[in-house]
């Protein structure tokens, strides 16, 4: 070892004097080999340390590398996992129910469509539908219609509405498929037996009603009395609720207050104080109904004006009730009508004088009356409406007085024929025969008109077969119960006057002397008062 350390030393020292002798180019070469030694020194150092470093880094990219595989791996399988799950549930649901699925109180929570077919059947086949509520109680029974239903069409037709695409969303959510059944029933029979039994129900309820109209005499004022909430029915809004309960098979259908009829004006409603206001503007005073232009017949005062009046709920506008306007016109006229009524006077001589029955005096137009009354009034600030009548008498003086002026006076017991005019002057008197008193052969009693003149005529009386039992020629006829009884020449009676006509009565006319038929043949006017009378 010693030699070896000192050849190596003495080589050293050599090549040191060589390169030293070598000049300046020599030592640069020689100190350039050196660089270039130690350069490759320093790379093989860096290669044995870049080799120490790099063997490691490489294991981690490996290591790296496998861990993303796996990573993949495992996403794909979840993905596959999911896709698989996702496509299961798609297909499970396209042929079941989602959960929280329900028809009317029925579960369907993944249930096959036919679960759904096989409620629908069994509901339909016992169906009926209880109505109930506010008082009201009613059920519709099986018996009572008949529902056409296809249950495996509904049932088909609703699992296919199911949005199985969104299952994994749906299965959370709460599905109420009970609109879709939809059954078709007799609706006519079902709004027949359910509306009778509403009215039914209404008569014995309270019915609504508006704000309305009234009037204070003391206060000589219109004011609005406060609607009414009533207990009654809307029969159409329970129709169309329970119509759609029957379709969708639900057994139950509640009756609330929604489906009662309620005031559509009310008091408060700043329109319904305009229009009391219009009221007061429109009506500040009574109406008097007159006859014959002048003659005070009855009076519509403003009570009863207000009983007239309504609010219309489209507009708010005071208007006239035509029918409640009507009614008061028709029960008003009944005392204004003198036709046929008892009549009483006492005859310029002093008799105290009564009949009732026959065909002349006042008859008033109702109808038109009312609309008059009506057009008039809807206008406002009527004072007076004159009453239209179908036929007039001689004057009017109210229902059981006289109405008539001048007349012929036939009194049936003195047997007389009288002509007085308007101020009970008499003018004509003569003895007559009247009808054999007979049920058959009587003089009617009565106050009629003179309907007729005729000169010369005949007369002609028939059985009661038809045939003709008499024809009688005279030469005045004066007929007043419509053709039939008259006054007229009976030239073949030997007198007039007494008690004649008990034997040798007429078939129910006047007779008289032909001057005395002369006379008032002359002397009288078609629509003049006959009177005839005991």
């Amino acid at each position: 070892m010693v030699f070896s350390e000192k050849k190596e030393t003495m080589r050293d020292k050599k090549n040191s004097s060589s390169a030293h002798n070598s000049g300046k180019h020599a030592h640069q070469a020689a100190g350039k080999t050196v660089s270039l030694k130690q350069e490759n020194v320093s790379s093989k150092v860096g290669v044995v340390n870049h080799g120490m470093q790099g063997a490691p880094s490489a294991s981690a990219s490996l290591a790296s590398r496998s861990r993303k595989k796996r990573v993949l791996i495992i996403v794909g399988v979840v993905i596959a996992l999911l896709a698989a799950i996702y496509g299961g549930g798609a297909l499970f649901f396209s042929s079941h129910f989602f959960p929280n699925t329900v028809l009317n109180d029925t579960d369907l929570s993944f249930q096959p469509s036919d679960a759904l077919a096989n409620q629908i059947q069994s509901q339909a086949d016992s169906y009926s539908l209880s109505i109930e509520g506010e008082g009201f109680s009613y059920t519709f029974g099986q018996g009572e219609t008949a529902l056409s239903i296809d249950p495996h069409k509904i049932a088909e037709d609703t699992t296919k509405a199911q949005d199985i695409a969104l299952w994994p969303i749906e299965v959370f959510q709460s599905h109420d498929i009970s609109d879709v059944v939809v059954a078709s029933y007799d609706e006519a029979g079902f709004a027949d037996a359910l509306n009778a039994q509403i009215k039914d129900f209404n008569e014995t309820q309270t019915a609504s009603k508006n704000a309305y109209f009234t009037y204070s005499e003391d206060d000589d004022a219109y004011s609005l009395a406060p609607e009414v909430y009533g207990t009654q029915i809307d029969a159409d809004k329970l129709l169309a609720k329970a119509g759609e309960a029957v379709k969708s098979m639900r057994t139950e259908c509640e009756v609330t207050q929604d489906d009662l009829i309620k005031p559509s004006v009310s008091a408060a409603d700043p329109r319904s104080l305009q229009a009391l206001q219009k009221v007061e503007e429109l009506y500040p005073n009574a109406v008097t109904l007159t006859l014959n232009g002048s003659v005070k017949a009855a009076t519509i005062d403003k009570a009863t004006i207000a009983g007239w009046l309504y609010i219309d709920p489209e507009d708010f506008s005071p208007k006239l009730d035509k029918d409640v306007l009507s009614s008061w016109v028709d029960e008003a006229t009944q005392g204004m009508n003198t036709v046929g009524t008892q009549r009483s006077w006492t005859r310029q001589d002093g008799k105290a004088c009564s009949v009732s029955g026959g065909t002349y005096g006042w008859k008033v137009d109702t109808s038109s009356l009312a609309d008059t009354v009506y057009d008039t009034m809807s206008k406002g600030n009527a004072e007076s409406i004159d009453i239209p009548c179908s036929q007039s008498g001689g004057q009017y003086n109210g229902a059981g007085k006289r109405d008539w002026g001048a007349y012929v006076d036939v009194d049936l017991t003195e047997q007389k024929a009288r002509y007085y005019d308007a101020s009970d002057n008499l003018l004509y008197s003569c003895d007559i025969v009247s009808g054999l008193p007979t049920a058959d052969r009587a003089t009617p009693t009565g106050v009629y008109y003179l309907n007729a003149k005729q000169s010369p005529s005949k007369l002609v009386g028939y059985k009661p077969n038809g045939e003709i039992d008499y024809e009688t020629p005279v030469q005045y006829w004066m007929p007043f119960v419509g053709n039939s009884v008259g006054l007229h020449d009976a030239t073949w009676q030997s007198s007039f006057g007494g008690s004649r006509y008990k034997t040798n009565g007429s078939h129910g006319c006047v007779n008289l002397s032909l001057k005395d038929a002369q006379w008032f043949y002359q002397n009288l006017s078609t629509g003049t008062c006959i009177i005839t009378h005991s």
